[in-house]
């Protein structure tokens, strides 16, 4: 479509609207002549109807012109544009018959179609801007959405299921499903995704950075193909890292993670959306830099020592690798017995440990020495432990520490703040510590690159957390 056509075509959503306020306002002012008191007003009423009759034409051609672009659901534009087309025939034919005439029964009629019409004609106009059932989907409650929320198992889910489609529900299906088909692509269903839209397939499978799909993600937002558009919520870099592994390892629909390949920047990326920290903060829209950001080493490294390996284990203690492949280790610890010989064993593995977390376990001070020296944590989980902070300083030697959780221990404000040296910490978990509230705002000071989060959340009350129980129904009765 030329450059003159597509000025003109981008100018019906403003001249739409004429027709319909001046020809409802034409249809009011006709029926209010009929009544001796206003019948002095049928020349403006006549007026009026023409009037909305040259813009409701106007509005078709400018209509078409857009139409052209390809931007729109054609079954849509379609039923839109002879509903259109109706509307102005009719109006056109209603200015006729009572130009210097009063409403009888036949023009009666005729004022009572093309009101409907112009109420039909909006009603299809706004499906194509917003999406069928954009005036009632307010009062129903959608089912089995897809939105993105954190994995439990990442490893055994479905790729494409569990965070492919999540994304892409919460990013691109308000443009580009059932609901509005944009430049008449669909991303709701593998078959739609891997037909493409009117610039063709989007993705090309095997090779990410060719797939026009991550191509128009990777714009500068100030293009005008850029997507999504810049005024609506932008991909974390997170959500790009998985939709480029995804289509690069072959986009498939019905693998599951684990038997994609990984490398460990990957499975840090994936570790994220199984802690459910690889979008914005809803709060400040702003992106966590999380294990997904962090600095996880892609050296190789030496396998950890087995009898360390077989100590842990033996206490109970989980043991994985962050990937396949992989020799970087993340330890859980259980919740009911850690006893010295294990704590005593984690600096053996000071070289492979990445993750370790103690959550609720039996555990003290003595954990955070054993902490202090594995150098190349990442993530560390304190919470729910019998820490008490008095050595907390030490973990200053972990350069690398990204994520800390301290929640419900006895930790104040002097101690954490020899932390503040900390080059790499992003998230620090405080709920039900020792911190004064009241120092807050000196703390956040003190941690300025770091997300500071008090815990306390309160969580609206939904119609679907409520369980109606039933008595059972007695035998005879």
């Amino acid at each position: 479509m030329g450059v003159v056509f597509t000025f003109f075509g981008r100018l019906h959503p403003v001249l739409v609207h004429l027709p319909i306020g001046i020809i409802l306002l034409a249809l009011f002012l006709e029926v209010l002549t009929v009544r001796p008191g206003y019948a002095a007003m049928k020349p403006a009423a006549d007026l009026a109807l023409g009037l909305g009759v040259i813009f409701a034409a106007i509005s078709c051609c400018t209509g078409y012109l857009l139409s052209l672009s390809g931007d729109y659901d054609s079954a849509l534009v379609t039923v839109h544009q002879w509903l259109a087309i109706s509307l102005t025939v009719l109006s056109g034919l209603l200015y006729l018959l009572l130009r210097g005439r009063p409403l009888d029964g036949v023009s009666g009629g005729l004022a009572a179609v093309t009101l409907l019409l112009v109420f039909l004609t909006g009603h299809w106009g706004g499906s194509l801007t917003h999406g069928p059932g954009y005036l009632t989907a307010n009062l129903t409650v959608e089912s089995n959405i897809p939105a993105l929320r954190p994995v439990a198992h990442v490893q055994d889910a479905v790729a494409y299921t569990s965070l492919v489609q999540p994304v892409l529900h919460d990013n691109c299906y308000g443009c580009h499903s059932g609901r509005r088909i944009k430049g008449g692509l669909r991303l709701d269903g593998p078959d739609f995704m891997m037909k493409g839209g009117k610039d063709g397939p989007v993705i090309v499978s095997g090779h990410a950075a060719t797939s026009l799909l991550i191509r128009r993600i990777l714009l500068p937002p100030e293009n005008d193909h850029h997507m999504a558009p810049k005024e609506k919520a932008q991909l974390t870099a997170a959500e790009i890292k998985l939709l480029q592994w995804w289509i690069e390892t072959g986009a498939s629909f019905d693998k599951p993670v684990g038997r994609l390949p990984q490398d460990n920047a990957m499975h840090a990326v994936l570790a994220a959306f199984q802690d459910g920290t690889a979008g914005p903060v809803a709060d400040t829209g702003t992106v966590v830099l999380n294990i997904a950001d962090s600095t996880i080493p892609t050296t190789p490294v030496a396998a950890a020592p087995a009898d360390a390996v077989r100590r842990l284990q033996n206490a109970g203690a989980l043991l994985l690798p962050v990937s396949q492949g992989s020799n970087y280790l993340s330890v859980s610890f259980p919740s009911n017995s850690i006893g010295p010989v294990a704590i005593q064993t984690l600096p053996l593995l000071k070289d492979q440990l990445l993750l370790l977390k103690c959550s609720f376990a039996p555990v003290g001070d003595e954990v955070i020495a054993a902490a202090a020296a594995c150098p190349r944590l990442v993530r560390l989980w304190l919470d729910h432990t019998r820490i008490t902070g008095k050595n907390l300083g030490g973990l200053r030697t972990l350069s690398n520490l990204c994520y800390l959780n301290l929640s419900s221990t006895a930790v104040s404000n002097d101690e954490l703040l020899e932390l503040r040296s900390l080059p790499k910490l992003k998230q620090l978990y405080l709920y039900q510590t020792r911190v004064d509230k009241s120092q807050w705002a000196s703390l956040q000071t003190a941690f300025p690159h770091t997300l500071l989060d008090s815990g306390g959340y309160a969580l609206p009350f939904l119609a679907t957390d409520t369980a109606i129980v039933r008595a059972p129904v007695k035998a005879g009765k």
